[in-house]
């Protein structure tokens, strides 16, 4: 017995019958990250005092997908900052997590030989958001499946060709950009993360195994922003700060193939701009000193933006 196969990341399709009504979208440029787990619960029961469990079965499942990716533009066109139902019919599959097969002594197998779990119905959320000093930008993504109908949560393929007309490759990368807190650009920034805050609500009953429904139960978006500039306290003041909609701006910067950043005026840039929001100075630590910004934006219904936060992936930097 040996070791005779091994399975790599490929790009992520988006098919489905409303988000991607037409052909699929393939969103390239995955990192390595968890994948797929399928959190099944095995229940096992003993009685009559015996020292073994006696009886055995599936309780619950509930299969999840994750994946991390570099191009920002491609996922957040699809899925936005709030997150994307997935839906499937007969020439709509849903999403597909492709793990190609490898070929000893060389890089991808050809033909029908490889690995597929496709997640018919469920919902793609935008996780976190990291953004470092002269480092690729990533954004990480969880899709929650469920049940619907006689549907499986989750379906395996063994035997899957890839795509003839994609070969996944990295073709734009992002970076850490400017902060616009109301006109005042923050200088010395070293890192963003941005906490999409999005909470699901997953439910079944009647004895189900998998889950039949899901939907948004909060969303409450944290950002940390990291500088080397811990005079910013002139304009966060001691009790922090309060910014009326758009008026805070976090820029991630396209990289020019070949060369180093795309010009501030070419409109390829991805722009958040935050709602309402509460801008908390955390701490100043380390050596040397950073300070530790906290937002939280929030948003008035009824009023523009509609979200705590909107993206533009085709933005100039002011």
């Amino acid at each position: 017995m040996a070791l005779t196969k091994s399975y790599t990341d490929y790009a992520v399709a988006l098919h489905t019958k409303t988000a991607q009504s037409g052909a699929a979208v393939y969103v390239d440029g995955i990192q390595p990250s968890p994948g797929l787990n399928s959190q099944l619960q095995t229940e096992v029961v003993a009685g009559d005092g015996s020292v073994y469990n006696t009886f055995g079965a599936l309780n619950s499942g509930a299969p999840a997908a994750t994946f991390e990716t570099v191009d920002l533009k491609a996922f957040l066109d699809q899925c936005g900052t709030t997150g994307m139902l997935i839906d499937a019919d007969e020439t709509h599959p849903g999403a597909v997590i492709y793990f190609p097969k490898r070929v000893i002594g060389g890089a991808l197998a050809s033909g029908a030989s490889h690995w597929t779990a496709t997640i018919a119905n469920g919902i793609l959320v935008p996780r976190t958001l990291e953004m470092s000093h002269q480092q690729s930008a990533t954004i990480s993504a969880e899709a929650l499946a469920i049940k619907s109908g006689s549907t499986a949560p989750v379906t395996f393929d063994e035997a899957v060709s890839l795509p003839e007309s994609v070969y996944p490759s990295v073709g734009d990368i992002w970076t850490l950009g400017n902060v616009d807190l109301n006109g005042t650009q923050l200088q010395g920034v070293t890192s963003v993360s941005i906490d999409f805050g999005i909470e699901l609500i997953t439910q079944a009953g009647d004895s189900d195994i998998y889950p039949t429904f899901v939907g948004l139960q909060k969303i409450q978006p944290r950002i940390t922003i990291q500088s080397a500039h811990i005079d910013i306290t002139s304009v966060v003041t001691e009790d922090g700060l309060g910014y009326n909609a758009s008026e805070v701006i976090l820029y991630a910067r396209h990289r020019a193939e070949g060369g180093t950043v795309v010009a501030d005026v070419t409109e390829t840039h991805v722009a958040f701009s935050l709602g309402k929001v509460r801008v908390d100075w955390e701490s100043v630590g380390s050596d040397p000193k950073e300070i530790s910004l906290s937002l939280q934006p929030y948003y008035t219904a009824g009023e523009s933006p509609v979200t705590p936060i909107t993206v533009d992936t085709t933005a100039a930097i002011s």
